[in-house]
């Protein structure tokens, strides 16, 4: 959120800055000279494969400048993939692990409940035989 406000402050920070040099900037002048002819002001004379250049050059900053954008974009997006992919796998991984997990479970509670069902066949005897014993230790206590 900093970020976008950060980046809002220097784009309104530059059209300021462009819009101002514009309004006070003087009209550039011109004229076309003859070979051997003096230019009739202080400044800079260009011939018409300097003035060529210089639009070439504006124009190909504006292609260059497009260029690195979409070459941006497209780093990003490809980090973007690679995440979403190492995602993707890291989720199917955990699903098998808890599916295996899920039937290793259901295997072990078959094998307990096959075990206590086979015990309880004659697993009442032990305890009914405490049951007589401590009875008739009580008895026998209590008629002492």
């Amino acid at each position: 959120m900093r970020l976008i406000k950060r980046y809002k402050s220097c784009l309104v920070l530059l059209l300021t800055l462009s819009l101002a040099s514009t309004t006070f900037a003087s009209p550039g002048k011109y004229v076309r000279l003859k070979e051997g002819e003096k230019i009739p002001w202080q400044g800079w004379c260009f011939d018409g494969q300097a003035v060529a250049e210089l639009v070439a050059s504006k124009e190909l900053a504006e292609q260059k400048c497009e260029l690195h954008t979409m070459q941006e974009l497209d780093q990003q997006k490809a980090r973007f993939d690679l995440q979403i992919g190492e995602l993707l796998a890291s989720m199917e991984y955990e699903v098998q692990t808890r599916d295996v997990t899920i039937q290793a479970l259901q295997e072990e509670n078959l094998k307990i409940e096959q075990a206590l069902i086979h015990d309880t066949k004659y697993g009442w005897i032990a305890p009914t035989a405490l049951g007589f014993i401590a009875g008739a230790l009580t008895i026998f206590l209590v008629t002492l």
